[in-house]
């Protein structure tokens, strides 16, 4: 983050009385926990602030600061002196909680996505950043602003999820650093793991279903979450994030890809990957995005055309990488 961009972030804030927080639909470690710290630290400056997702925030995430403030709705209707989105590569992909014109003077757009359409007014990307959690780091540091406990694990929380426990491609030797500052402001590692990657009897069922379904072709992995499976395991969708890195961490497997059916001609695409291989350029064709190593897409077909579709386009994308 550029002087710059810090120094006016420093003044938009400053001046700022109410301010809306909000992230992408589907929430995630990085949206929830990057929301948590800055509405720490705001609120120690006196400042207003709502947090709101268009959808429920997983109970994964319970263990954070301020989680049962952060709210779930359809429209915010409020009007706002400042809209954060974090994590939002485009206007919709928040749920469209928002009219821009009518609820908001201001809007701020922080993100680490390759092809953010920067909508808002003031557009902070830094799509070599880790995590957005990483981007606030940074800020709050060159702001000169003091970064206490609850801000702390909110960030934590936010960098290790998006780097998948420092074993994604993305963990660098800043994250690193980073998150040896955390660590010694009072984040205890153990506790915050702990709570992000436990899972219910339900889900430990689910999961079996998913591996029991597993297939692997020409180095590609790929299983299937139904809505059969979900409704014979009880389990939530909101359980199911980390999945997809029980296919990747096979050893074969250099694609993975997660199909999980929503309705008929609903199905929500995962993609992660191995080094060398850039799974957002697949997303992108099915109007979808992400990051190099991790992306996803919805796809409007049944199941089975899905799966032999994604497949197919995976295939001509790294034919030759995938034959090695």
């Amino acid at each position: 983050m550029t002087q710059k961009e810090v120094a006016l972030l420093k003044k938009v804030f400053k001046k700022a009385k109410t301010i809306l927080l909000t992230t992408h639909r589907n929430p995630d470690g990085d949206g929830v926990g990057s929301g948590v710290g800055l509405m720490s630290m705001l609120l120690k400056f006196g400042k207003k602030i709502d947090f709101v997702t268009r959808d429920p925030v997983p109970f994964i995430y319970n263990f954070l600061p301020y989680y049962n403030k952060i709210k779930k709705l359809n429209a915010v209707k409020k009007k706002y002196d400042v809209v954060v989105f974090l994590e939002c590569p485009d206007k919709d992909r928040n749920g469209k909680i928002i009219d821009f014109k009518k609820n908001a003077k201001l809007t701020v757009n922080i993100d680490h996505h390759l092809g953010n359409t920067k909508y808002a007014d003031i557009n902070i990307i830094d799509s070599e950043a880790s995590a957005v959690g990483m981007q606030l780091f940074e800020f709050f540091k060159k702001a000169g602003w003091k970064i206490d406990l609850n801000t702390a694990i909110g960030l934590y929380t936010a960098i290790i999820t998006d780097t998948g426990s420092f074993n994604f491609a993305n963990t660098t030797p800043q994250v690193h650093n980073v998150v040896a500052e955390l660590i010694e402001m009072g984040v205890k590692p153990s506790f915050v793991s702990s709570n992000v990657y436990a899972t219910s009897f339900a889900s430990t069922k689910l999961m079996s279903l998913m591996l029991s379904k597993i297939k692997i072709q020409n180095g590609i992995g790929f299983s299937v979450l139904t809505r059969k499976m979900f409704e014979k395991t009880g389990a939530q969708d909101s359980e199911t994030d980390n999945f997809i890195n029980l296919i990747r961490n096979i050893r074969t497997v250099k694609i993975a890809v997660l199909f999980k059916e929503y309705g008929p001609k609903v199905i929500k695409v995962s993609f992660r990957s191995k080094t060398g291989f850039d799974v957002n350029r697949v997303a992108s064709i099915f109007d979808g995005g992400g990051h190099k190593y991790a992306a996803g897409c919805i796809i409007h077909k049944n199941l089975k055309e899905t799966i032999s579709i994604v497949l197919s386009t995976i295939k001509k994308q790294y034919r030759k990488l995938l034959n090695q």
